[in-house]
């Protein structure tokens, strides 16, 4: 046995380890991270670190994929409205998407594959191939797409920085306004937030059937 494999065997016992006996801390993580209403409560107690600790949140939810990024992105609307919530939120995802691209094109295919799965770099590898801005724009959006998984696709194609940052920044700030508007009015339900859950779920259906036909190609 060679001694990196033996290295990433003992690796991953320790891994496994870890993750047994801090299970009961890590389960509470996770419940907490798909109740509203604790995310918003943390997220108002910390006061004037509130947006920092929003930003970092957002940032990590690119590389793990078990911070979900629709529930923090509601609640930045509903804490800090629709102006501070769209700015935190875009401009962290814009950021955290950037970081994963640039990450990616640095150290290759390796790293990519800590954080996301071999079948689903290889998939979109696939349809990525020869794509554009638009592309990357919808697959930014739309649910039923591996969003964040496609920063890294990103990185691993031949798209530059330039033009992955207008598809990251028209991506995300679409996703951020259709998100960030349902908790900056989740009080006053105005026509502006049924226009945007329509959406969303117009793009749901559509990213659904986009996705599945990429999947194929």
């Amino acid at each position: 046995m060679s001694t990196q494999k033996f290295s990433g065997i003992c690796l991953s016992a320790l891994a496994i380890l870890a993750i047994w006996f801090y299970r009961a801390p890590l389960l509470t993580s996770l419940q907490w991270f798909s109740d509203l209403d604790a995310v918003t409560a943390s997220i108002k107690g910390y006061g004037l670190w509130g947006p920092a600790i929003l930003c970092i949140l957002f940032i990590l939810q690119t590389f793990l994929a078990f911070i979900p990024g629709q529930v923090l992105m509601v609640a930045s609307g509903y804490v800090y409205g629709f102006s501070g919530g769209i700015l935190i939120t875009w401009a962290s995802l814009v950021l955290g998407g950037q970081m994963a691209f640039w990450l990616a094109r640095r150290y290759g295919r390796p790293f990519a594959e800590k954080w996301i799965s071999t079948s689903v770099l290889d998939r979109w590898d696939k349809s990525a191939a020869g794509q554009g801005i638009g592309f990357y724009v919808i697959t930014l959006v739309m649910p039923f797409f591996p969003n964040d998984a496609m920063c890294y696709v990103a990185g691993l194609g031949n798209m530059s920085h330039r033009r992955f940052l207008i598809a990251n920044a028209l991506g995300r700030g679409i996703a951020s306004f259709l998100t960030v508007v349902i908790g900056a009015f989740a009080n006053q339900i105005p026509s502006l937030i049924w226009i945007a859950i329509v959406a969303f779920t117009v793009l749901g259906i559509l990213g659904w059937i986009a996705a599945k036909r990429y999947a194929k190609a």
